[in-house]
């Protein structure tokens, strides 16, 4: 990995692939110098994620298998376990216990598993993960597989309870937060409650926002934005942002 150029922001948690234009997305991204975790839903959509971000500076991809597909592509495990020996970025993946993808829990977590294993092998990894009605399954699946100095699991848009969150934190887990996690109480529960040392911002667009904005992502909106729910100082919180995001960079080699 080559050095990043200096950054307004960071996204940890992006579908820019779904954008009606990904391109000028990641374009948009380059301008105004967003780090952009661009996450993909299958296996077989990374190599073209992979080609439009090669040449950026700011926006890498990520291989993933979103849990709600895995009943219909579980087939792809093999193609993603290959694909994590080529990128320190792996996501979307995780486990999904909603009513509608209950029936399909065994399978995600095999592919869970063996996507978790893969890591842990590579080393360096960082995985963005879902665990939607789900988070206590999916921590035993880090714990099972995984060592904080090999894979860094990152809790996408994290909506358990406040004591399953501190288990994640025990584990070593960060999550990545959107400024949605505001419109419901236990949301706002959540982001005063977390260490600050374990914060990383995301969109989760274009599913989180009705566009994609770079407003929302640059360090001093997201600072004021975290500092108003927990009563903290915008730019104390910016300087633990920086921080925060610089660990998961060097992490996976970005220096």
């Amino acid at each position: 990995m080559t050095e990043i150029m200096p950054l307004r922001g960071f996204d940890f948690h992006c579908h820019v692939d779904l954008f009606p234009d990904p391109a000028a997305a990641i374009t948009l991204l380059e301008q105004n110098q967003i780090f952009t975790l661009a996450v993909t839903t299958t296996p077989k959509a990374y190599p073209q994620n992979q080609r439009w971000t090669a040449e950026s500076l700011y926006v890498y991809a990520a291989v993933g298998l979103h849990p709600e597909l895995v009943a219909e592509r579980q087939n792809e495990i093999d193609l993603l376990e290959s694909l994590v020996e080529e990128t320190p970025f792996i996501g979307e993946v995780g486990l999904d216990g909603n009513s509608q993808h209950r029936s399909s829990l065994p399978a995600q977590k095999i592919v869970f598993l063996r996507v978790l294993s893969t890591a842990q092998r590579k080393g360096g990894r960082i995985v963005s993960i879902h665990s939607r009605r789900a988070a206590r399954e999916v921590l035993r699946c880090i714990q099972e597989q995984t060592t904080p100095d090999r894979v860094l699991p990152i809790l996408h848009w994290f909506s358990d309870s406040l004591d399953v969150a501190n288990d994640a934190v025990n584990l070593g887990c960060f999550f990545s937060i959107n400024p949605r996690i505001l419109k419901s109480r236990q949301g706002i529960k959540l982001l005063r409650s977390l260490p600050i040392e374990r914060i990383l911002p995301e969109s989760d667009a274009p599913f989180a926002s009705d566009e994609k904005s770079d407003k929302l992502l640059t360090i001093s909106d997201i600072s004021q934005m975290i500092a108003s729910v927990r009563g903290e100082d915008a730019n104390m919180i910016a300087s633990f942002l920086i921080e925060n995001c610089s660990r998961v960079l060097k992490f996976a080699g970005i220096q």
